[in-house]
């Protein structure tokens, strides 16, 4: 019988009609079958949740990524709000101070197929500018806002508020690395990429977990809107005090 790795189920209601929800997803539960995980997803524990409906993920975040998470109940749903124009914005905590006023981070995404992780992405002709510019690489073209809102939790952090322009794979994420400000807890774009083999391979010396910082990437969607409708993240902001790497998941029990 196959056993997923245990996963977090600190999953959060933030709005429910007949028609879709809102889910604040916790950092550590892949939102669908991935990988390892075949049941312990968020899909699985809303299909247990809600019997009587249909889900349909209209939105997406990677398994480490918190945040908001828009869900449709039928298909007719989905597809309609899979059409709208949605605004999304991330919370982002970074090593570095990075300057202040609002930002925009504009290059192109490509994957860099070069060792330890040949799925790492780079944001290639890396410009930071006080404008987003109105023509972008049709292809691979990549563009977000960044503004520092606050100081983080330890010296030489940051908080940063991060609204994509564009929807490249990892492009918060290769955008901050490639300018020097990683995410922090990001195995991938940390300062060492070794540190996400040693992770998969769950080997992380307690050196790599002090660099690192928290168990999970610093990175959230903390507010999404749409039509007339605005929802916004019901967790707090990372402190220090989430510095801990002591065992808290929950398995997900599909008995």
């Amino acid at each position: 019988m196959r056993i997923d790795p245990p996963v977090n189920v600190d999953i959060r209601w933030v709005y429910e009609n007949e028609h879709f929800m809102v889910i604040d997803k916790p950092a550590d539960l892949p939102v669908h079958s991935s990988g390892s995980y075949l049941w312990h997803t968020l899909e699985t524990f809303l299909k247990r949740r809600r019997p009587g409906n249909t889900i349909h993920l209209v939105s997406r975040l990677d398994r480490e990524t918190s945040g908001l998470v828009l869900v449709a109940k039928d298909a007719k749903t989905a597809a309609v709000l899979g059409k709208r124009k949605k605004r999304k914005l991330y919370h982002v905590l970074v090593e570095g101070i990075f300057p202040a006023g609002r930002w925009c981070a504009v290059g192109e995404i490509h994957r860099t197929n070069e060792p330890p992780v040949y799925s790492m992405r780079r944001l290639y002709h890396a410009q930071l500018l006080p404008e987003c510019p109105k023509v972008l690489s049709p292809d691979r073209g990549a563009a977000t806002w960044f503004e520092a809102i606050a100081p983080g939790p330890w010296p030489n952090t940051t908080l940063l508020n991060a609204e994509l322009v564009t929807g490249r794979t990892h492009q918060i994420r290769a955008s901050l690395a490639t300018l020097g400000y990683p995410v922090i807890g990001d195995k991938i774009y940390h300062t060492d990429p070794e540190r996400f083999l040693r992770f998969r391979e769950d080997t992380l010396t307690e050196d790599d977990k002090r660099a690192l910082r928290l168990p999970n990437q610093a990175l959230r969607a903390v507010e999404l809107a749409f039509d007339d409708y605005c929802f916004k993240t019901v967790r707090p902001t990372w402190t220090a005090a989430d510095a801990t790497w002591e065992p808290n998941a929950t398995t997900l029990m599909l008995l």
